[in-house]
């Protein structure tokens, strides 16, 4: 018996009862975010070309594990970067300053070339 048969026995019963049964279609939503990406029953696996590229066994030399930021993200978390580090306060206090001198040298460095180009003329 489908869902379709006992959706019908269930509409036939209320009406016989003095129910008075309405249908409502609902709109079709679109996909979510990620869900266009084609998975295989297994879960994420190693990426794999469509058709045949060299053999049937073609695919990327990754692992097929999920793990290290491979498989489940866009762009590998394997490097520089992965961890939080210890001092986290010392490296932004040290990128704050380092971004400052930058700052300042470059608007010498423009003050230096306006003053050149007004004793060139």
């Amino acid at each position: 018996m489908n869902s379709i048969t006992q959706l019908n026995g269930i509409i036939d019963d209320l009406q016989q009862s003095g129910k008075t049964v309405t249908v409502k279609k609902l709109r079709t939503r679109g996909p979510r975010k990620g869900e266009t990406w084609s998975k295989s029953p297994a879960g994420m696996v190693s990426g794999r070309a469509l058709g045949n590229v060299k053999s049937a066994t073609d695919s990327t030399t990754k692992a097929t594990v999920a793990g290290g930021g491979r498989e489940q993200t866009m762009t590998p978390t394997c490097g520089i970067g992965k961890e939080m580090v210890r001092n986290l306060g010392k490296v932004q206090d040290a990128y704050r300053k380092q971004i400052a001198a930058d700052r300042r040298q470059a608007a010498q460095d423009r003050m230096a070339e306006k003053i050149d180009a007004a004793l060139a003329i």
